[in-house]
């Protein structure tokens, strides 16, 4: 069996304590992480060898930033893909390696795409959400028309459908909820993959993030981010999935619970 863990830390550092006590009970053998907020420099890469990892990430100061921890060997760790519609600076969102079976896992942070606070008119950062999406899209079509296997888990920052988030309405002209944005994420289901959330808690109303502002944790007000996805051939070893709920209410916690797989590897 392999227990692989999915992410979104909101600062890794901060988060190490919390993250600590979960791994160590968790026992995970990979774990994907997103939003570290911390570059080479400053990772914990010691703190994470003390807990049996090795850790590979591809990181940004104060933003954004993805990791993979393995306890198994990881080979060809890939940093961006083809085609990716950087900023400037570039954005640290994407990560990739190799298990030695050769299944290939992503950690992926995909762009909020939200408009700056001082200009709500400002569409580049909806635009550049959209190109981000479709040109990750093709980059996951051409591995696996190249016959890979592959694991993705990531923060998608895509409200799918209304029973996602505790109230539809209030997000419907966001840039988690709009039209092009459901659209472009409807591409990544239509690929040969399995949303292996969704496969194991079909439940409306399953959340994987609850906001640190307007009492949203004690009030359930929560969203689904974050999945897992993978190829039909890998799902089939999928027994299964799980939202860590409970972790977002511990002190000093991310305002996203882990998400788990567990492979039959």
């Amino acid at each position: 069996m392999q227990r692989i863990i999915s992410w979104n830390v909101a600062s890794v550092r901060s988060r190490m304590p919390v993250l600590s006590k979960f791994l160590q009970e968790n026992q995970s053998d990979i774990v994907l992480l997103q939003e570290i907020k911390a570059t080479e420099e400053n990772f914990p890469f010691l703190d994470f060898k003390a807990l049996g990892y090795q850790a590979k990430i591809a990181g940004q100061k104060a933003y954004n930033g993805v990791a993979i921890l393995s306890k198994i060997p990881l080979k060809n760790v890939i940093c961006e893909f083809p085609e990716m519609p950087f900023s400037d600076p570039k954005q640290a969102r994407f990560i990739q390696a190799t298990m030695p079976d050769e299944t290939i896992v992503i950690s992926v942070y995909v762009p909020n795409g939200t408009a700056p606070m001082n200009d709500p008119t400002d569409m580049s950062r909806l635009e550049y959400k959209l190109k981000w999406m479709q040109a990750f899209i093709n980059y996951i079509d051409d591995l696996i028309r190249s016959g890979k296997q592959v694991l993705i888990g990531g923060d998608f920052n895509v409200i799918e459908r209304d029973s996602d988030v505790y109230n539809p309405d209030h997000f419907r002209e966001s840039a988690l909820m709009v039209p092009p944005v459901r659209e472009v994420f409807k591409k990544l289901n239509e690929l040969p993959l399995k949303n292996i959330i969704r496969q194991f808690n079909p439940e409306p109303n399953t959340y994987s993030f609850w906001d640190f502002q307007g009492g949203a944790w004690p009030r359930n007000h929560g969203i689904l981010l974050d999945f897992f996805f993978a190829t039909n051939q890998l799902a089939k070893k999928v027994q299964s999935a799980q939202i860590y709920k409970d972790v977002r209410g511990l002190e000093k916690t991310s305002d996203h619970a882990p998400i788990e797989c567990v492979l039959d590897i």
